[in-house]
């Protein structure tokens, strides 16, 4: 059974331990990812054990599902550190797999630390609910605006035909420019989605 529109939950973007909630990311059998703000939220996204392939929490723990004595999912006990070249190679592969999904690029993890908080962070920008605990900020021009959501971000740059001078800073201080993806070779630029590559901070002269 395809549950994958019920896995596309949104989040609101907070940082680590926000509001005190355990928070998850899962891997599905399909290779995707999705964040769960809570395990309550993680048990009703799936339906059978074998279809979270790995569950991952923010200390890079991971944990499969299981059936309680009543056969019920729940999540089982620690199988110790996720495997790292896995878990990064993975996420590559769901990002060139659904590019219309994960449209925050960051640069490349080198450390397990890395790409497990690009994970969560990433994951839950993402999906926006409700506006994140620090604004986004958007600079066009020169001209600076602070939208609360990626959903906001997305409705002001599709007003601008050209990207090449707009720049967007993440709640977490992580500097993007924003590139439209041509989903098929036959459509104009300006049809697809907007992707956020990372970049380097600008250096600031002393």
């Amino acid at each position: 059974m395809n549950t994958k529109s019920r896995r596309m939950r949104e989040a609101s973007g907070l940082p680590a331990g926000a509001g005190g909630a355990r928070d998850f990311v899962a891997v599905d059998d399909s290779g995707d990812f999705s964040y769960h703000r809570s395990e309550e939220e993680l048990l009703t996204a799936f339906e059978y054990v074998g279809e979270a392939a790995c569950i991952i929490d923010r200390g890079g723990s991971s944990y499969r599902l299981v059936l309680d004595g009543n056969r019920h999912l729940s999540v089982g006990p620690a199988l110790g550190p996720v495997e790292f070249h896995w878990l990064r190679h993975a996420w590559l592969d769901a990002q060139n797999a659904h590019p219309d999904e994960h449209r925050l690029r960051r640069f490349y993890p080198v450390t397990s630390d890395e790409v497990v908080s690009d994970l969560f962070e990433t994951l839950a920008l993402e999906r926006p609910r409700e506006p994140a605990e620090g604004a986004w900020s958007l600079d066009i021009h020169g001209f600076a605006s602070r939208p609360s959501s990626l959903g906001e971000l997305d409705r002001l740059l599709a007003r601008q035909k050209r990207l090449v001078h707009v720049h967007v800073t993440d709640p977490f201080g992580h500097i993007y420019r924003p590139a439209r993806h041509r989903s098929h070779w036959y459509l104009p630029a300006s049809a697809g989605a907007i992707l956020y590559v990372e970049v380097p901070a600008p250096v600031t002269a002393r």
